[in-house]
């Protein structure tokens, strides 16, 4: 069991030193191609779910605290900046891109392998490494804190319009007292934060994917285990940032 895990996490730690020694590769038009598809796939075509998400998440989160503490206080809207805004947002987009992406992106790969597309690509004299790894890690980490900027804007204007609908109160006082209580270094921190969860979505997937067993079987397994594993870094990184957001407050 420790053997699995230590060959995982240098697997893992091996495709961070990749990423970060061939990015550059990234400027190639093949590339730069293939990281645009990525981008859209894991990001544009996630859009519609995480309007959906936001909008409800927002209202909801809105509404409940202004009804236990009260739309005036200084506390509600605090509560929405760092609970909705700073901590909601970026986790529920990195679990929709988990559940939309990391099964697409193991599958993918791992049907590659049983062709042996990654032989052919080497044949035709094409990195199968920067061709097929690269962009799919590097556009993850793009997607996410795009979406994560995405749903907080979403959520917080839903949450604005809730406010004003319910409590009958100025839309234009809403979003004030909330940006007075915005942090702007804290907006920046959950966009790393969001760059940080995308690239450990992309890796974990891709290491599945392309280290899978050449049989039918495996397809199914790359995807749980990209899944599965994704969802664990996902929360591993978020425990992080409340950390370190603890010792720096």
């Amino acid at each position: 069991m420790n053997f699995l895990v230590n060959s995982r996490l240098g697997a893992y730690l091996g495709l961070i030193w990749f990423v970060g020694h061939r990015h550059r590769e990234l400027r190639r038009p093949l590339l730069r191609e293939q990281l645009y598809r990525q981008i859209f796939g894991a990001g544009v075509a996630a859009l519609p779910v995480i309007v959906v998400l936001a909008i409800l998440t927002g209202a909801t989160a809105a509404t409940q605290l202004s009804a236990l503490i009260g739309a005036d206080s200084d506390l509600t809207q605090r509560m929405l900046f760092l609970g909705l805004f700073y901590e909601m947002a970026p986790l529920l987009s990195a679990l929709v891109l988990v559940a939309r992406s990391s099964a697409g992106i193991a599958s993918e790969l791992a049907v590659m392998r049983l062709h042996d597309e990654f032989t052919a690509l080497r044949r035709l004299g094409v990195p199968a490494a920067d061709y097929l790894l690269l962009p799919r890690i590097v556009g993850m980490a793009i997607a996410l804190p795009a979406v994560t900027a995405c749903f907080q804007a979403i959520s917080i204007g839903s949450g604005w319009l809730a406010t004003a609908a319910f409590e009958g109160r100025p839309l234009g006082e809403a979003a004030g007292r909330f940006l007075d209580s915005a942090d702007p270094g804290l907006a920046l921190l959950s966009l790393l934060k969001s760059a940080l969860m995308g690239a450990a979505i992309g890796i974990i997937a891709c290491h599945h994917g392309s280290s899978s067993a050449r049989s039918s079987h495996s397809i199914s397994g790359a995807a749980m285990q990209a899944v599965g594993t994704g969802l664990i870094a996902v929360f591993v990184v978020d425990v992080a940032f409340a950390l370190l957001l603890y010792v720096l407050r």
